[in-house]
């Protein structure tokens, strides 16, 4: 029986309607035919600290156990203050060690991020690829951004969010293949 690959999709918005999650779940959707789809609790990390590293936290070890089990990764995060939401900056930082032996190497990952039509997400992005690309030689070069009015559906991407979001998808599996 052949197994599919596994994807972890990583959320960094911890509210229960949140339009990254939603693009989340709508990914998740979309994959669950072709991957075994993943989305970790980010919110039940404690935060990163040296200290603990010798005796893991559980909640550490499952992360990085679901992220070694994934052959993709796919960040959706919102940006805040103009760059990573604490939550997701703590889940990377867990996935960082330990150091040159960190979960993301050899992992192709993608980043996207849903928010509001007045900001880009261009900082939040840029943000991404540079940490992520110093953790892995498979960043996609190219992040996805969808614009959505908070006050729009909160259960639905739209359709041009949809699409769009399906054609990145599309691509990312493609680079997956072929790099």
């Amino acid at each position: 029986m052949n197994e599919l690959p596994g994807c972890t999709l990583l959320v960094g918005s911890l509210r229960t309607a949140s339009l990254n999650r939603i693009a989340a779940r709508t990914a998740s959707e979309y994959l669950d035919y072709m991957c075994t789809v993943q989305i970790p609790d980010l919110a039940t990390l404690p935060l990163f600290n040296e200290d603990l590293e010798a005796a893991e936290p559980s909640g550490v070890s499952l992360l990085k156990e679901q992220v070694k089990d994934s052959q993709l990764v796919i960040i959706f995060t919102p940006e805040h203050n103009f760059g990573v939401p604490g939550v997701l900056k703590n889940a990377i930082d867990w996935l960082s060690r330990p150091m040159r032996k960190g979960a993301l190497i050899g992992r192709y990952v993608g980043i996207a991020s849903v928010g509001p039509t007045s900001l880009s997400g261009e900082h939040v992005r840029a943000n991404l690829t540079q940490t992520c690309r110093a953790l892995s030689d498979h960043v996609y070069p190219e992040t996805l951004r969808i614009a959505r009015d908070r006050n729009a559906d909160v259960n639905d991407l739209g359709d041009k969010g949809t699409m769009d979001l399906y054609d990145w998808l599309d691509g990312l599996l493609e680079f997956t293949r072929h790099s």
